[in-house]
């Protein structure tokens, strides 16, 4: 478990005490105290350049903060989100999730925030991607910014339970370009691949053959107009969009031959463990975590941060809970926007 308390019974002034900013509640009731005391007018009145100098100075939370005090704030902090969601190089920041609707974020200097997402309440994290979530819910599937709160729901996947999976998207849902693809292992059926392409109201299936020797998948990741799906061991199944098929590669170690294909990304295996990140994140070693990755953009390689399942070290679990690495990024939705072209 977390070790420092976390549910509702140790109050506010328990959050406050270790420096928790609770976003949710700061967005639902800062303009309700602002009315009351009546400050309204003496903030919105301060300088645009003293403004621009403050934003300059805040993190992306305290950054939404600020979006949220009044109309004045608002277009100033809405000039650097805009920054924010137009880059893709941040590094990652890690959610937990798993305990209701309560989830907690942390930043890549370690520092903690805690928020209520009701949206994965229940819910997997299956693919991480710029900032954007692909999240699966007993057969529902939506992409979602927790930073923004930004949802767009897609159409229903066609299984209702995933287990061996392995799924990623194209680019970001708001791209006309956007292409999900999710690949199941069933233990009776064998392998299937669903492909959902922007604007599609349903899920194509696409035939595959036996695969050999791949038993629990992975990560995957798309580039190059092909998905790339990783077991945990050392095999690689390609399927190209372009031409609907699937072939299945063997994955070599400190292998320089010319005659042999390179993958053009690096992968990170064991990323949470390899960190520390239990000890940092204060979860106790009976404390299990399914970890869902990302990938990191460089000049150079791009790094793929696989999926993790972590087991409790303790005879007997006590929580088991979910993580995804995920880009911090605000992208603002006009009202209109939808999976539909």
């Amino acid at each position: 478990m977390l070790r420092e308390p976390s549910c509702a019974s140790n109050g506010k002034e328990r959050a406050r005490e270790l420096g928790i900013l609770r976003v949710k509640e700061s967005s639902m009731t800062s303009s309700k105290k602002r009315k009351e005391s009546g400050m309204t007018g003496l903030w919105s009145g301060l300088p645009a350049d003293l403004l621009s100098l403050i934003v300059d100075q805040l993190g992306l939370i305290e950054l939404l903060s600020f979006h949220g005090v009044c109309k004045a704030w608002r277009a100033v902090a809405s000039t650097a989100l805009s920054k924010i969601e137009a880059s893709a190089n941040y590094k990652p920041w890690f959610l937990i999730y798993g305990e209701n609707s309560q989830c907690h974020l942390y930043n890549e200097s370690g520092r903690r925030y805690t928020t209520s997402i009701p949206e994965l309440d229940g819910a997997t994290c299956i693919a991480s991607h710029q900032g954007w979530l692909l999240v699966f819910q007993g057969g529902s599937m939506f992409f979602y910014c927790p930073f923004s709160h930004a949802k767009i729901d897609i159409p229903t996947f066609p299984l209702s339970v995933l287990s061996n999976h392995a799924a990623a998207f194209s680019s970001p849902p708001t791209t006309l370009e956007c292409i999900v693809a999710v690949m199941h292992r069933d233990i009776m059926s064998g392998f299937s691949l669903y492909v959902l392409q922007r604007g599609a109201n349903a899920w194509a299936k696409c035939e595959l053959i036996q695969f050999y020797n791949v038993r629990e998948l992975g990560s995957a990741i798309y580039g190059n107009q092909n998905f790339y799906f990783f077991d945990k061991i050392n095999k690689l199944i390609t399927f190209s969009v372009k031409d609907k098929t699937c072939v299945q590669h063997t994955l070599l170690k400190n292998e320089n031959s010319t005659t042999i294909k390179h993958l053009p990304y690096v992968r990170s295996k064991s990323h949470f463990v390899r960190r520390n990140m239990k000890k940092k994140l204060g979860l106790g070693d009976d404390v299990s975590i399914s970890i869902c990755g990302t990938v990191v953009q460089n000049d150079s390689t791009d790094i793929i941060i696989c999926n993790e399942e972590v087991e409790s070290t303790e005879e007997f679990e006590s929580c088991y809970l979910k993580g995804v690495w995920i880009q911090p990024r605000f992208f603002h939705l006009s009202p209109n926007q939808s999976w539909s072209l």
